[in-house]
């Protein structure tokens, strides 16, 4: 997990570096050409799994594929206007609103601590973009509208029958993502370097690290010990935006950050002493 949200914040900060000169859809199809190359090696020669045009038609995998193509673009517009520790701490509102969203969508039953730790989360929101200034800022609606993606995503995945293999899972998103970036074509592309698309290659390449290390984390090792290790992408960010970028977050934003991490910790505890709990009682 660690090596996973290690390999994502280091694809962002790739993503913004060459996006000062790439348009967002065209970066995302040049890195989609390389990434799907790379998942469709790697499912086929390393993990020994099949990639399925029936699978991947399977509407669970396509609704998740539109969420993350979402997610992608706003969350990637978001890192050329605010700096890049602030849009991936928004981001990380999703597993806090998954947690909402299960109450209605999936009618599991949330307790007063998560319920707690959903409000607590909303006022690290609140902290991260209130301005300084009297002037609100509404790029801040992007990372919290791919945040919902995001979280729409995940219930999506969840959705997914369990004989459709991660591969397929991965590979329609891929494809869905690069179908999407295609679409940006009409409203201009820019010549592309060959350094610029190397970038882009490197980018693909360490996006699908982290893809095939996240499946390999939760497949091998406890949900409720490796989840809470997704917020170090938050440190990884904000390590890269003071490096390139010279960007250091205000204290309230710190602050903000540090709620919005705490709630996630916090429904991540409490859903471990609901299962446990839940074990005992059928022992």
């Amino acid at each position: 997990m660690a090596l996973s949200m290690s390999a994502l914040a280091t694809n962002d900060a790739v993503m913004r570096w060459v996006g000062d000169i790439v348009p967002v859809g065209q970066m995302i199809v040049v890195r989609g050409l390389f990434l799907m190359a790379a998942l469709y090696v790697s499912a086929r020669y390393v993990l020994h799994q099949e990639i399925s045009i029936h699978q991947m038609c399977h509407k669970w995998c396509l609704m998740r594929g539109l969420a993350e193509l979402g997610a992608t673009y706003l969350f990637l517009t978001s890192l050329f206007m605010i700096p890049i520790a602030t849009a991936t701490t928004l981001v990380f509102l999703s597993p806090i609103l998954l947690t909402a969203m299960s109450r209605f969508v999936f009618g599991e039953q949330v307790g007063p601590w998560r319920w707690a730790a959903v409000f607590v989360g909303f006022i690290g929101v609140l902290l991260v973009t209130t301005p300084s200034s009297d002037d609100w800022n509404p790029v801040f609606l992007l990372p919290l509208g791919a945040a919902l993606l995001v979280a729409l995503r995940d219930a999506s995945t969840r959705m997914v029958a369990p004989h459709i293999s991660s591969g397929s899972v991965t590979m329609t998103t891929a494809v869905v993502v690069f179908l999407g970036g295609l679409a940006s074509y009409p409203f201009g592309w820019n010549d592309i370097s060959v350094l610029s698309t190397g970038w882009l290659a490197l980018a693909a390449l360490i996006i699908a690290v982290s893809f095939f290390s996240i499946v390999t984390a939760f497949r091998i090792g406890e949900m409720s010990l490796i989840a809470p290790i997704q917020y170090i992408v938050i440190l990884w960010a904000t390590a890269y935006g003071w490096l390139i970028w010279d960007e250091v977050p205000e204290p309230r934003a710190a602050l903000g950050g540090g709620l919005i991490i705490g709630s996630g910790l916090l429904i991540l505890y409490r859903e471990r002493v609901a299962r446990n709990r839940a074990l005992k009682a059928t022992t």
